[in-house]
């Protein structure tokens, strides 16, 4: 927890009976003392345990929007041995990224306490699409057999 977050009153806690009401963490003093802002201008102050017993976080979910979708080229080395050059599209949404090359696509994910990398989330997310692109080649020579 760190200042700025919200919590939610999820308890009566003695006269603060406002179940649900959203409070804003301004402080977190020496000892682990939250300090707290409600109904707009109070404050309070309450130990971690209180916190645990009568509050929980409110986790704010930030709506993340797509970029255009981008033209690329990949290249690689296929199971015959013949070297590949297809075109892909590439888009990111900050934490994501998607690509896609005809009816194979796929996607990188940058973990929620991670700095997002487009690069490193574009080559993981390509060498993803080669291997779906493999797989299905091995699956028609398996099946041609």
């Amino acid at each position: 927890m760190i200042k700025g977050d919200k919590i939610k009153l999820v308890h009566k806690m003695g006269v603060f009976d406002n179940i649900g009401e959203i409070c804003e963490v301004t402080d977190i003093q020496e000892g682990g003392v939250i300090c707290f802002k409600f109904g707009g201008c109070h404050l309070g102050c309450m130990s971690y345990d209180e916190y645990e017993k009568y509050f929980e976080k409110v986790e704010i979910s930030t709506k993340r929007t797509w970029s255009k979708w981008y033209l690329n080229e990949i290249r690689f080395t296929d199971i015959n041995g013949k070297d590949v050059r297809c075109n892909y599209l590439y888009r990111t949404n900050g934490k994501k990224v998607q690509v896609r090359s005809g009816s194979f696509k796929a996607e990188a994910t940058c973990c929620k306490d991670d700095e997002f990398e487009i690069e490193k989330g574009l080559n993981l997310a390509k060498k993803r699409l080669v291997v779906k692109y493999l797989d299905n080649q091995v699956k028609s020579i398996a099946k041609a057999m």
